[in-house]
């Protein structure tokens, strides 16, 4: 994807928002996901194209002014931006769900437009302040580096992104010859709370990066073509190819691995990865690069980018946004990992003998096996080729097999005490013993419950 011309009046770096990139019509949008026939909002680019384009001529019939200045650049959007969001969703219409998510994520996008978050600018110093994440040179790199004359990791992107770009104009049979910039490695440290917490951190448990896979994730950015961010906002809200669904989690896995500075909280990008990736994969795919962030730190660096770049503050403000991460997210995730397909199983039901089924009579199971009338005169007899056990020939079912527990005199022993058992089927209880063999109780005995003997009378001494 090739970055957008350079105008003459703006200062280095790629600017989406020349003349002659302004689409004359809205481009034709193929299948329902990009439909535009419910009110007017649509317009929204067309009515930012003219209002921006006025301010620019203004500021070129300025005698006063200089040259346009990136800081310039940015407030011109700014300004355009608000006329167009008051005249197209401010005009006291009211606003359904839909109207709502567009307007949150064409602001998002706006403001993308603005800061080019996809520029060098963006990437910190090695020097910066203690507590911001920055690239640092890999050990085995600096060698190479300095004989590229290359003295940060900022220049070696840069002269990395040059390079690609110049191989673009190159012939097809030499396209990739990209320069020792596949050699030339640096990690990312992410920011911690102190200097001391950030010498502490094991550098080589970080996988190192090339500086041209870092250049190329800058260069294919999904916004750096831009020129109609409320037809981009449109798509993450409504999108359902599942080919742009799988390029949106592409690009948002390459800038986790290969570009995590577009995360921090000073970039806007951080909103764009946070439409497609949950917080939790962002942790786990930093994790896997060797770089451990934990996933509050994602949260505060999301409620800061809201809060300084979109003056979103509250729950309420931030709402819509969340809405369409979740159910982009969603979309995302149903299209890049589909659920496995449930086999259908033909299982063979057996057969079984219902009133329902006619012409079966419903035959009992005896406790030798199946059977069937197959005997003579009607006779109940196993079925032909049943080899099993035979069934008892006292009839259908065997009589209860009982084996009675050892008794002594009609009493059971248990736990070393006698007692009254009768585990038997239809035996009756032994009788007590005679009153004639057994004394009145007295003493210490009364209360106690009397010890069968034999046929000898209890002693009750």
């Amino acid at each position: 994807m090739s970055p957008a011309p350079i105008t003459q009046e703006a200062v280095p770096g790629p600017s989406p928002l020349h003349p002659a990139q302004l689409p004359k019509s809205p481009p034709q949008q193929s299948g329902p996901s990009m439909s535009q026939q419910n009110g007017p909002s649509p317009d929204f680019d067309d009515i930012f194209h003219r209002k921006f384009m006025e301010i620019i001529n203004d500021f070129k019939n300025n005698p006063t002014a200089g040259q346009l200045t990136q800081k310039e650049r940015k407030e011109f959007i700014h300004n355009a931006y608000t006329y167009t969001d008051q005249t197209v969703f401010g005009s006291g219409r009211q606003l359904d769900d839909r109207d709502i998510k567009l307007r949150a994520l064409t602001k998002v996008f706006y403001k993308v437009l603005a800061e080019e978050p996809w520029s060098e600018e963006w990437i910190r110093p090695h020097d910066v302040e203690r507590k911001l994440s920055r690239f640092e040179m890999h050990k085995d790199s600096v060698p190479l580096a300095t004989q590229l004359n290359l003295h940060s990791p900022r220049e070696a992107i840069k002269a990395a992104r040059v390079a690609q770009q110049k191989a673009k104009d190159l012939p097809n049979d030499k396209s990739n010859l990209r320069g020792p910039y596949d050699d030339l490695e640096v990690i990312f440290i992410p920011g911690t709370v102190s200097s001391t917490a950030t010498n502490r951190i094991n550098r080589d448990t970080i996988y190192p990066v090339a500086v041209s896979s870092v250049a190329n994730v800058l260069l294919s950015h999904i916004c750096r073509d831009m020129t109609r961010p409320y037809l981009m906002a449109q798509k993450f809200v409504e999108c359902n190819d599942t080919e742009e669904l799988i390029k949106m989690r592409m690009f948002a896995c390459d800038v986790c691995d290969f570009a995590p500075h577009l995360l921090d909280n000073d970039n806007v990008s951080l909103l764009i990865i946070l439409l497609i990736l949950s917080r939790s994969e962002i942790c786990r795919r930093f994790e896997d690069n060797g770089i451990r962030i934990e996933g509050s730190t994602v949260s505060h660096r999301r409620a800061e980018c809201m809060k300084n770049k979109l003056g979103w503050k509250t729950s309420e403000e931030r709402k819509p946004f969340d809405t369409v991460a979740t159910e982009l997210q969603t979309r995302v995730k149903n299209a890049c990992s589909p659920g496995p397909r449930i086999p259908r199983v033909n299982v063979r039901k057996r057969k079984s003998s219902t009133p329902n089924t006619p012409g079966t009579p419903i035959m009992p199971n005896g406790p030798g096996g199946p059977m069937v009338p197959n005997g003579a005169n009607g006779a109940m007899a196993p079925p032909n080729g049943y080899d099993g056990p035979k069934p008892p020939q006292i009839g259908l079912f065997a009589a209860p097999q009982v084996r009675p527990p050892p008794v002594y005199n009609g009493f059971q022993p248990v736990n070393g005490h006698h007692h009254y058992a009768n585990s038997n089927i239809n035996v009756s209880t032994p009788p007590r013993p005679s009153n004639g063999n057994q004394a009145p109780l007295s003493g210490k005995a009364a209360g106690k419950r009397p010890v069968p003997n034999d046929e000898d009378a209890m002693d009750t001494s």
